[in-house]
């Protein structure tokens, strides 16, 4: 009887939640997503990036927890506690446990089915609570919350969906705070929101801000009540930001590095777009894959809710002050979803790298919210009233007709549907109007119905503009990578990095625990990606990429191992891994290991990620776009020899053919044109190598695969394809004799021959200089990752302890007890004077103002806890 009862009051809350999982759980079912089929959730970041973050997660909880500050899985090492407030911190991710290996798409799945439900959930629990409805009509509007456009738009990026759950608790939180005066729901959602993800936590602060001065307009009783719940609302707002100070302080601070370092320097007082054109996406499947980068706000909330909507500034039980109140900040709202300074006001300054309006869930939150509360006091709308929301709604849908050729996303089909959708509920409202309230609940039921077929409808259409990854695409390479790290794992337990000849994805590393040099983050410092461009590796603002290494790179930075795909005709079974670039240096090292699908080999030629170096290297200059004199001049300087020191010549092509296009002698930085514009335009480049030496092209920004593809040798190049800084390209090892044939194939009209030159390596001499590095050994005795020891003995004056640890404040040295200064070389690394003779030197890692923000975060609880437990007795006094 009880379960009974319990079921029968909270069956709108039991259907909110169970709604929208039901809805999505059959589409996924459908597209047989993984577990469910061969197919999976997996496109753009999220699988790219985010489910390797996610095994990162498993793999740090279950295995070494020192990750959580410190991994040198990150490109060449960096703090982990900014990538864990932006990536990490949801609780949600703690289900993830539980899927291992391959399996871990499956858990993605199952994330995202809970995170729809839990949406539904919470907006139906603010809904309950505030009255503003109650039976059947609470799951129809969070319904529509939990499928809006927004959540279906950005499924795929997992971390942000927190932000839409969160939400309505804030909000019933923080009015609680005002009317009751009850604080703690407020404070701790607010705190777990922040903790949880600080980048959607930070739009959530901002409409709070609105919201409550749109709540003390509504309810404004006189001046002093105002000020007394603005210093609350102050006051409890700065106790939540305090107690998640111990995720928010460190972040600040790192983020001054990394995303900090591209803040927007000027404002442009202009509309981003003409503001009707966000009326399209209120049409059913108003996304596809081209709104991702560069779109409009994902609004879509059903007909129902935007009708509701409607009816709210038409609804006469609400004072005038009050829908005048809503309607200044539905504006302000707007006009930040296409006026530039607003924009970037609510993106804190920084315009988004793809998925742009990333807080249009807010102003879907605050049009559902309106139309909740306008059918509370208008269960069913007036006939006049309806006729003037159903002509607005039809003014939309004319205009999204009229220019329907101006929106790709779009088609007549989903148009016509919308149309559909929006007629049978106006009719549904019309005809029920007048048996008010006889038949209100056959009403709210039909709408349900109604109302659920369009927003799967939306869905469906939406999601099917995407494209994923089959099951078989994640797990193969997943798997073999994992293999990989085990058996290096098994075969050498010291410290050292690992260079990938094949890939999944630039965080492959960070999923499996190999320190490989590649990295893909939001919040990756700056100083990373300008020196892989010096360098002559691939870079981006938040991707750094090592395929590009050369025999001294690979020394210097101590690249010890090399995992490479085997090729098509090394495999009977199975389907070869994708090579990530060319590498035939590994003809030089030794191969150590052997599997089904790769193979791997040993660079002796490595360093540790420490070396004794002689103090020239201080003052080792930048150098942009020539990494073959950045890497001669960090050799030289860091064993002490002359600038004129070369390693790397420039050597001509034996014979150039030009097809179709015009002829030049000089090749570097020419520009050639394509003669024919109706034919195909290619330049051929051969050369017969002399020696067995290494041989290098390098590439300017400007041969990336937009304009150019290369073949070597009558195959497609294995070669990244997008840079902005010159890259180094491995051509050829122990080829003498042997004809190379280069061939570029014209995309475009006109190919600019940027720093496109060839360079023979002395292999000798460059290993020469490596070994007299190595004399002075580094014997690192301990290690893990926030922590190493090593022993060494200094025997040359002069010299410094080098490191290809990026600097951070956050490290500390000892030698031989004694703490010493650090200073940063390059640019980029960590480094400290080193004594003559025997000494040994413990470096260990402390997130940079943690400390401080841990204290806050204490002290925010302390007095949380002390302010509860003395107004408790007080209001029972009061009772």
């Amino acid at each position: 009887m009880k379960s009974t009862s319990f079921l029968k009051r909270n069956y709108p809350l039991i259907l909110s939640f169970l709604l929208p999982l039901i809805i999505m759980l059959g589409y996924f079912i459908f597209r047989q997503m993984y577990p469910f089929g061969k197919s999976s959730l997996l496109t753009v970041d999220l699988g790219q990036q985010y489910i390797d973050f996610f095994a990162f997660f498993r793999r740090t909880l279950l295995h070494d927890p020192s990750n959580f500050f410190y991994s040198f899985s990150k490109a060449l090492g960096g703090g982990m506690l900014g990538e864990w407030a932006y990536y990490l911190m949801s609780p949600f991710n703690l289900l993830l446990l539980f899927f291992p290996g391959k399996a871990l798409t499956a858990g993605v799945l199952f994330l995202t089915l809970l995170k729809y439900g839990c949406a539904g959930l919470s907006f139906a629990f603010l809904l309950r609570k505030t009255q503003f409805q109650r039976g059947p009509l609470i799951p129809l509007f969070s319904t529509s919350y939990a499928l809006m456009g927004w959540f279906i738009a950005n499924q795929l990026n997992l971390l942000w969906l927190d932000a839409a759950i969160f939400l309505p608790l804030i909000i019933y939180g923080l009015i609680q705070l005002l009317t009751n005066g009850k604080s703690r729901l407020y404070i701790w959602l607010l705190g777990l929101m922040l903790i949880d993800n600080y980048y959607m936590g930070y739009m959530i602060c901002l409409f709070l801000v609105f919201f409550f001065c749109w709540h003390e307009t509504v309810y404004y009783q006189n001046f002093k009540n105002v000020l007394k719940n603005l210093w609350h609302f102050c006051l409890h707002s700065l106790a939540a930001v305090g107690i998640a100070a111990v995720i928010l302080v460190p972040t600040f601070f790192s983020l001054l590095d990394s995303k900090g370092q591209y803040t927007q320097q000027s404002i442009s007082f202009k509309f981003e777009y003409q503001p009707l054109k966000m009326l399209s996406k209120f049409v059913i499947g108003s996304f596809n894959f081209e709104q991702m980068p560069s779109g409009y706000p994902n609004l879509f909330i059903g007909s129902l809710a935007l009708i509701g909507f409607l009816l709210y500034f038409l609804n006469n039980h609400f004072k005038l002050k009050e829908r005048l109140a809503s309607m200044i900040l539905t504006v302000f709202l707007f006009f930040s979803l296409c006026f530039e300074p607003l924009d970037l006001f609510w993106h804190g300054f920084q315009f988004p790298v793809w998925y742009p309006y990333r807080f249009s869930f807010i102003v879907s939150f605050w049009m559902l919210f309106l139309a909740a509360r306008s059918f509370k006091k208008m269960p069913l709308p007036s006939i006049g009233k309806l006729a003037v929301a159903a002509v607005l709604y039809g003014s939309l849908l004319c205009y999204v007709l009229i220019n329907i050729k101006k929106f790709t996303f779009l088609s007549k089909e989903t148009l016509f549907l919308t149309v559909i959708f929006a007629l049978f509920i106006t009719i549904i409202l019309g005809i029920f109007a007048y048996s008010y309230p006889k038949h209100l609940k056959l009403a709210a039921s039909l709408l349900l119905l109604v109302s659920i077929a369009e927003l799967g409808t939306n869905a469906v259409y939406s999601l099917n503009n995407l494209s994923y990854l089959t099951q078989l695409d994640y797990s193969q390479p997943a798997t073999a990578l994992a293999k990989n790290s085990r058996e290096l794992k098994t075969l050498d337990s010291s410290l050292y990095r690992t260079g990938q000849v094949y890939s999944r994805t630039k965080n492959d590393g960070l999923a499996n625990g190999l320190n490989s040099g590649s990295y893909f983050s939001s919040a990756l410092e700056k100083s990373i990606p300008d020196f892989y461009g010096m360098m002559g590796n691939p870079d981006g603002d938040n991707y750094v990429t090592y395929s590009n290494g050369t025999i001294v790179s690979d020394a210097l930075l101590g690249m010890k191992y090399f995992i490479t795909a085997k090729g098509a005709g090394e495999i009977t079974s199975r389907q070869p891994l994708t090579p990530l670039t060319e590498k035939p240096d590994l003809r030089t090292y030794r191969s150590v290991t052997s599997n089904v699908l790769t193979q791997t080999y040993r660079n002796s030629n490595a360093l540790g990620l420490g070396y004794v170096a002689n103090r020239k290297l201080k003052t080792l200059k930048d150098f942009s776009d020539n990494p073959i004199n950045y890497q001669t001049q960090w050799l030289s300087a860091a064993v002490g020899a002359t600038e004129n020191t070369r390693y790397f010549q420039a050597v001509d092509f034996n014979e150039v053919i030009f097809q179709n296009v015009n002829q030049q002698v000089n090749l570097t930085d020419a520009t050639l044109r394509r003669n024919d514009l109706s034919k195909e335009a290619q330049v051929v480049f051969k050369f017969t190598p002399k020696t067995n030496n290494s041989y290098y092209l390098t590439l300017g920004p400007s041969l990336d695969s937009d304009n150019v593809s290369f073949f070597l040798n009558n195959r497609q190049l294995n070669q990244y394809n997008t840079f902005r800084h010159a890259t180094i390209v491995n051509i050829a090892n122990h080829s003498k004799g042997t004809e190379v044939i280069l061939t570029a194939k014209f995309k475009k009209q006109l190919l600019w021959l940027n720093n496109f030159v060839l360079y023979q390596l002395n292999n000798k001499l460059a290993k020469q200089q490596i070994r007299r590095i190595k004399q002075q050994p580094v014997s690192f005795t301990q290690h893990s990752q926030r922590s190493l020891t090593a022993k060494v003995n200094v025997t040359r004056p002069h010299q410094l302890f080098a490191t290809t640890i990026p600097y951070s404040k956050g490290w500390h040295v000892k030698i031989n007890g004694r703490q010493v200064s650090t200073y940063k070389i390059q640019g980029t690394f960590l480094s400290f004077d080193l004594p003559h003779g025997k000494s040994r030197i413990q470096l260990s890692y402390w997130p940079p103002y943690f400390g401080i923000g841990l204290l806050i975060s204490l002290v925010s609880l302390f007095g949380t806890f002390l302010v509860s437990w003395w107004i408790k007795p007080k209001r029972r006094r009061k009772k």
